[in-house]
C-alpha cells in the first residue's frame, strides 16, 4: 500500500506542480505576516515580564493554531477534488480557506493542546534532578511514554486533517476515527511519518527556502495520499460484503462508499514510471 501512497502523492503534485508551487508561495508569505504580527504583538509582553517561557510557549502555540489550517485547508480541499476526478483550479485553493478554516483551526486547537501537556510532561520529568535513583527510571519511563504518544499525535494528525476535508465531521468524531486508523494501519502509517519527517528535514537543511517553495504542497499530497488509500481498502472491503449481502443494505454512515470499478480507474493515472515525467500530456 504505500507504494500507491507515494506514487499518488508524487503525481498529484507533479500534475499540479505550478499551481501548487504558487500557491505555496502565497501560503508561506502569509505565513511570515502572521508569524510577524504576533511577534509585534506578544513580544513588548514578553520581555516586559523578564521573558518567561510560558509567554513564548503560549505564542507559540497561537501561532500553530492560527498559522496551520491555512495551507491545511487551501491545499487539502484542492487535493479533495483531485481525489473526486474533478479539474480544480486556482481559485479552489480561496474557496478551501473559506469552508474549512475555522473547524480546522478549532481541530488544530485541541492537537496544539495535547502536544503542549505532553510536552510540558516531558520537560518536567527530565528535569528533575534530585530525586531518588529508583524515581529516576519511573520519570524516564514516564517521559519516554509522552514521547511515543506525541507520535501518536502527530500521525494522527496526518489522517485528521483529510478527515476534517474529506467527511465535514466534527473535532470527537475526527480524533476518534484518527485514532483507529493509526491503530489499524500502523505500518503504513509509520512509513508516512518517516517520509513525513523527512520532508520537513528538507526544510530545515535548506534554511527554509524548500518551505516556502514546494514543503506545504508535499506535507499535504502525502496526508491527502494517505487518507484516501487508506480508505480505499475499507471501501473495497465493504464492496466485497456487499456481493455477499442483500444489495438493500445501507452502507456504513461515516464513509462515502464508491464502487470497485471507480476506485480501480482512478488509480490507472497513478501506474506511470519515471520516464512518463516527459510527457504528462497523456495523463
Amino acid at each position: 500500500m504505500f507504494g500507491r501512497i507515494f506514487a499518488k502523492s508524487f503525481w498529484d503534485a507533479y500534475d499540479y506542480l505550478g499551481r501548487l508551487i504558487l500557491a505555496n508561495i502565497l501560503f508561506s508569505l502569509i505565513l511570515l505576516g502572521l508569524t510577524a504580527a504576533l511577534t509585534a504583538f506578544l513580544y513588548p509582553l514578553y520581555a516586559g515580564l523578564n521573558k518567561p517561557p510560558l509567554i513564548l510557549a503560549l505564542g507559540t502555540g497561537l501561532l500553530a493554531i492560527l498559522a496551520i489550517p491555512f495551507p491545511a485547508a487551501g491545499f487539502l480541499y484542492f487535493l479533495s477534488l483531485i481525489t473526486e476526478e474533478k479539474e480544480p483550479e486556482f481559485r479552489d485553493f480561496i474557496k478551501g480557506l473559506k469552508i474549512l478554516y475555522w473547524p480546522l483551526v478549532k481541530m488544530t486547537a485541541v492537537f496544539v493542546f495535547l502536544l503542549g501537556i505532553l510536552s510540558l510532561n516531558i520537560f518536567f520529568y527530565l528535569g528533575v534532578r534530585e530525586i531518588p535513583p529508583f524515581l529516576k527510571i519511573i520519570s524516564a519511563v514516564i517521559s519516554g511514554l509522552c514521547v511515543w504518544i506525541v507520535l501518536y499525535l502527530f500521525s494522527m494528525m496526518l489522517y485528521a486533517f483529510p478527515l476534517a476535508v474529506h467527511q465535514k465531521v466534527g473535532v470527537r468524531k475526527i480524533l476518534i476515527r484518527s485514532f483507529i486508523l493509526v491503530l489499524d494501519n500502523i505500518g503504513v502509517t509509520i512509513l508516512t511519518l518517516i517520509v513525513f519527517l523527512g520532508i520537513m528535514g528538507m526544510g530545515f537543511v535548506t534554511k527554509g527556502a524548500a518551505f516556502f517553495i514546494l514543503n506545504l504542497a508535499l506535507v499535504a499530497s502525502l496526508s491527502n495520499s494517505l487518507y484516501v488509500n487508506v480508505m480505499e481498502k475499507y471501501e473495497l472491503r465493504e464492496a466485497e460484503k456487499k456481493t455477499q449481502e442483500d444489495s438493500s443494505t445501507p452502507p456504513a454512515s461515516w464513509k462515502d462508499l464508491r464502487p470497485k470499478e471507480f476506485i480501480e480507474d482512478r488509480h490507472k493515472r497513478y501506474r506511470r514510471t519515471l520516464k512518463d515525467i516527459l510527457k504528462p500530456w497523456e495523463y
